[in-house]
């Protein structure tokens, strides 16, 4: 009795997992990955084992550890300011932001679903974000560059950067 428990729990995990899932964004036409230093995910709490995986990045992506967010500057970069962007179930609040090269953006996912943020031609990617979580660039060149949420291709945002 107690071993087909375990089976009928495993069978609906692996069955709400599965509808969690879903298959990857695709990025808009013409849509580039953002040169960026800087990227990391991170928690309000973060351990090794909270910290989402970084898929392939370009090599000028670099996790780091990174301390809870303030509204101060970046540091190391004078003049530089800190964007945010709320993700919350199913949107990017702003889903357009302007900012100006070597400018810190910083995603807090407000949300109760997973989600991403996700650019274009393998470019940076936070992995799974949970409530609370944070994911954090800084552009370091002028354009404009869309992301997505992998998980929910209908999230889309844009980053515009200007000198």
């Amino acid at each position: 009795m107690r071993n087909s428990r375990n089976r009928a729990a495993a069978a609906a995990l692996a069955v709400t997992l599965l509808a969690c899932g879903g298959t990857p964004a695709t990025q808009p036409p013409g849509a580039s990955a953002p040169p960026v230093s800087g990227a990391s995910p991170v928690s309000s709490a973060p351990t090794a084992s909270d910290a989402p995986a970084q898929s392939e990045a370009p090599e000028s992506v670099a996790p780091e550890s990174v301390a809870p967010e303030s509204d101060a500057p970046p540091s190391g970069e004078p003049g530089a300011t800190l964007a945010r962007v709320a993700i919350g179930d199913n949107t990017f609040s702003p889903a357009a932001l302007e900012v100006s090269v070597d400018d810190e953006v910083v995603w807090r996912h407000n949300g109760e679903n997973p989600h991403t943020v996700t650019f274009a031609d393998d470019g940076p990617d936070s992995g799974n974000l949970a409530n609370g979580e944070t994911y954090r660039l800084t552009f370091e060149e002028a354009g404009e560059f869309s992301y997505v949420c992998a998980i929910h291709s209908q999230m889309q945002g844009t980053v515009t950067v200007s000198e």
